[in-house]
Order: structure tokens, then sequence, then C-alpha cells
């Protein structure tokens, strides 16, 4: 404040044009009540002001508070956002994958019920060539048998054969024998060395039998 400062002019000129009389004629009592009165209530309008005021503070520092708590629930809701985003990327490309190993699964089962059909089928003709190979086994023993008896029966044959040519043999020589005798009784000088089981007399010649 100025050293100099005239309060009685700054009075004066503060007071509101019309209102001077109201403070000269009101006796000094009056105006010392009414000047408390309205420092008081000057007193209780700025206690007010300042409660109000704190409270517009609590306001502004709650709506600071709640501006940043917003944008940090943006930021979050950005962040699951993308988070969001990225997660069905992921779950589509597992999906993806899924559906293809399904698809593999599924050529895989074919394949497999392929493979068992036909193990299936050559165990079965596994079963047949081996019933075949059983079967030719038992041709070859039977033919083995049957190859023997042959022999067996073959010997024999060839045993009886030998004794009837013997046989043959010794018959021809004896008929040979008993036809030179009766020639010689019948003819003493006829050559008998062109007498034979196997001659005949054609045109009065001895001559070899027709061979059938």
């Amino acid at each position: 404040m100025e050293k100099n400062f005239d309060a009685g002019n700054f009075i004066d000129a503060q007071l509101i044009p019309g209102t001077e009389e109201h403070f000269h004629e009101s006796s000094l009592a009056g105006q010392a009540r009414w000047m408390y009165r309205t420092l008081l209530r000057g007193a209780v309008i700025a206690r007010k002001a300042k409660f109000e005021l704190s409270g517009m503070e609590s306001l502004r520092r709650r709506l600071e508070s709640a501006g940043k708590a917003n944008n940090d629930l943006k930021h979050e809701v950005e962040t699951l956002r993308e988070q969001l985003a990225q997660s069905n990327e992921k779950l589509e490309a597992a999906e993806k994958r899924a559906s293809s190993a399904e698809k593999k699964l599924e050529q895989s089962d074919a394949t497999v019920s392929r493979l068992v059909e036909r193990e299936m089928t050559l165990e079965g003709q596994v079963g047949m060539a081996q019933g075949r190979v059983i079967a030719l086994e038992k041709e070859q023993d039977e033919a083995v048998s049957s190859k023997e008896a042959v022999e067996v029966d073959l010997a024999g044959w060839k045993t009886k054969y030998k004794e009837v040519v013997k046989q043959g043999k010794g018959a021809i020589l004896a008929t040979e024998e008993a036809l030179k005798a009766q020639v010689k009784i019948v003819a003493p000088d006829f050559d008998l060395s062109a007498i034979g089981v196997f001659k005949m007399i054609k045109d009065g010649k001895i001559v070899d039998m027709p061979k059938k």
C-alpha cells in the first residue's frame, strides 16, 4: 500500500452513487453494526466460497483423475481390442489348422481302412495260397506214392514180361523143333533151315509171314 494513501477520498470514490446521505445521516453505532454484519456476511460468504471452491477443487481433481482413468481405460480398451483382434486371428489360424488336421485325420482314417482291407485281402490270399500249397503237397505225396506203386508194378511187369518172353522163346523154339521133326519125317531131304514159326508156305514156297 502506498504511504500517501488517502483513505477518505478512496472511500468516497468507492461509494455507490445515491448512498452518501444514508451513511451521513445514520448513527455511528448503526453504521458499525451494519459494517459488522456486512463483514460477517462477507466472512460467511468467503468461508462458504472456500468450502465450495475446495469442493470444486476436489471435483476438479476427481475430474482430472476420472479423465486420466478414462484415458487409461480407453488405452486399456484399445489394448484389449488389439489383443482381441490378435486372439481372433490366432483363433482363425487355429480353426484352419484344426480343419486341416481333421481333413488329414479323415484321409489317414481312409488310408488305414484301405490298408486294413488290403491286409485282410492279403491274409485271405495267403490263407488260400497256404491251402493250395498244402493241397499241392498232398497231391505231390500222393503222386510220389503213386509213382512208387507204379514203379513197383512196372518192376513186376518187367519181371513178368521177361518171364513171358523167355517162355515165348522156349515155346517158339519147341514149335520150330516140332515142325522140323515133322518135315524131316515127311521130307528127309528138305532144307530145315528155312522152317520157322514166323514162316508160311505160299505157292509151294516158304516165305515170311506178312507183318500186321
